[in-house]
Parts: structure tokens; sequence; C-alpha cells
């Protein structure tokens, strides 16, 4: 299992580049847990994703025979506790912002496992993660259009309770490639809000392990608060990922952080040219270097919805 460093995105194999934006892979290490029997309960079967700050196994709940997924700090940073209390308020965000169909179900938290480690315990999800989908190229058009609509109303009921999608990536979304199925999101992607602050320094100075900075809006990386048009900002370079089958700005870490700062706006139908003009603008206006000027995720939703109609 491999990792990239930019989009945290995971791949299994040997393969030497990420295949979305052509980042080193970083190697995840052997599988440690793989038998183990954690809490009498769960059975790790093998671990299925793995990047600098987390470890995912298939798992089987012995008690009741399920498969699900057990998401683990690994061993080299369970040390930090910054990591601890991050993986904890995602959790908290979770209990805030459920149910919806769209977040993957929390269904068991347990402290001081394997080395004194926090384990979450959630859903499987049969789903590919976004990253494997978007190998294959980009997602059609009517298919990206109601994953959106699905995210922009995820996002909308998100504010409305006062948590961010404070790392909404590729790596957090599981999305059918066909319309009309359901996508599914991480809560590793949760954040309390609306004005939380958990990077202390700027990611143009210093860029943590954690941060998947494909998806951060300029004020994010100038080191402010996080506040619900930041989440617009990376539901933009998402969104824009699903429809044209790359990052909206990839390249060296420091190049996709000057791009965010200074850059104008990816043109989408550079990409492709038969894009809809209505989406064009709309994704002008998500990447508006002004906060401000971004419209709010259910003004994204219904525009998404005319879009997806209009299409037919």
């Amino acid at each position: 299992m491999k990792s990239c460093p930019a989009c945290k995105s995971n791949f299994p194999g040997k393969t030497p580049r990420c295949p979305l934006d052509g980042s080193s892979l970083i190697d995840a290490g052997a599988d440690l847990l793989g038998g183990r029997v954690v809490a009498g309960r769960y059975r790790f079967v093998d671990r299925c994703g793995a990047g600098p700050v987390s470890e995912v196994y298939r798992t089987i709940d012995v008690r009741t025979g399920a498969l699900v997924a057990a998401r683990i700090l690994p061993q080299q940073v369970a040390a930090d506790p910054w990591y601890g209390a991050r993986l904890q308020e995602q959790v908290r965000c979770f209990r805030r912002a459920a149910p919806h169909d769209a977040l993957i179900p929390v269904l068991d938290v347990i402290d001081d496992v394997a080395g004194g480690r926090t384990l979450v315990v959630t859903e499987f999800v049969a789903t590919p993660p976004l990253p494997h989908v978007l190998v294959a190229g980009p997602v059609a058009l009517p298919a990206a259009l109601d994953a959106g609509v699905q995210l922009a109303a995820l996002v909308e009921h998100l504010h409305a309770r006062d948590v961010l999608a404070r790392d909404l990536r590729a790596g957090a979304v599981f999305l059918p490639p066909a319309a009309g199925g359901k996508v599914r999101v991480i809560f590793d992607a949760l954040a309390m809000g609306p004005a939380c602050a958990l990077d202390t320094t700027s990611a143009v100075h210093s860029i943590a392990p954690h941060m998947a900075i494909g998806y951060y809006a300029p004020e994010r990386l100038r080191g402010e608060a996080g506040a619900a048009p930041g989440d617009v900002y990376a539901m933009a370079a998402l969104l824009f990922e699903i429809v044209a089958g790359r990052p909206a700005f990839y390249g060296a870490s420091a190049d996709v952080v000057r791009a965010h700062l200074e850059a104008p706006p990816p043109v989408l139908r550079h990409v492709h040219a038969a894009m809809p003009e209505a989406l064009e603008a709309l994704f002008m206006r998500m990447f508006a270097k002004v906060p401000r000027f971004r419209p709010s995720a259910a003004e994204v939703r219904a525009e998404l919805v005319a879009i997806r109609v209009a299409l037919g």
C-alpha cells in the first residue's frame, strides 16, 4: 500500500507515482495489525488504506459477523497528542452532524488500543474511493453533477450545524462511477465550525503531513481560521477533479500553494470544450480568491440541480 503526500490518496501495488497528480508515492510500511483481535471484538483482516496520519483495516466484528472498517493512527504519529485530539474532534463533529445519508456512520470508538492509540470503527463501504475511480479518467458529466449535488447538500447540512467539511478531498469521498449512485464521505473530512483553526501555522511556511493542499482555500493557506466559504472552495477543487479527471492545481507543494494564492481559477473548458457554460461560471465563482464572493453551499446545490436538469 502506498500513499500520495499531496492528495492523501492510497494506491495498492508498486506504482511509483500518483496517477492523479504525479507526486512520488510513499510506502506505508508493513501491515503490523492484520489478524489481531482488538478489544475482544474486532478482528483486523488486512489493511485496505494507509497514509501519513491514518491506517484503515478491513475488520470483522466477531460479535455480529459484520464487515466493518477500523481507522487507527499509525504508530509513528500516535505519540503526538495533536493527532489524537484531531481524531477525537472529527468524531465529535460527526456526532454533531449525523445523521445524514452521505456521512459514513461511526459505529464505535475505543481508546488506548494497539499501543495507546484510538480506534474508530465505521461502516464498511464497498463503493470505490474517488481516487480509484479517477484513475480510469474523468467521471461522466451526469454522474459528476449528481455527485456534486449530493456533496453540496452535505456541506449545506454541515454548515447548518456549525460543522465544516474542512478536510474535504478525493481520499475522503467514495463515489459510484454511474449516475444515480450514493456518494459517501468519511468522518475525517469534518471539523468544528464556523471559526475553527486547527492548523496553528500557515501551510505556506509549514506543510504538515495531514494537509491535502490541493483543496485549500487561499485564506486557509494564509493561516486564517476556517469558515464556510473555505468549504465551497474545497468543493470547487473536488468537483473540478471529478469532471476533469485531474486536480485543479497540481505540481510540487510550493507550486500548488502559489497557484491557490495567485493563479486565476482553472478553466474547465480548456480540459473539455463541450462543458456547459453555466458550470464554468459556477466554478469561477466557487474558486474566487476573496471568500465573500463565493456562493453558499445551498446556492451551489441549486445551480448544480439546474445544470443537471438542463442537461437532461
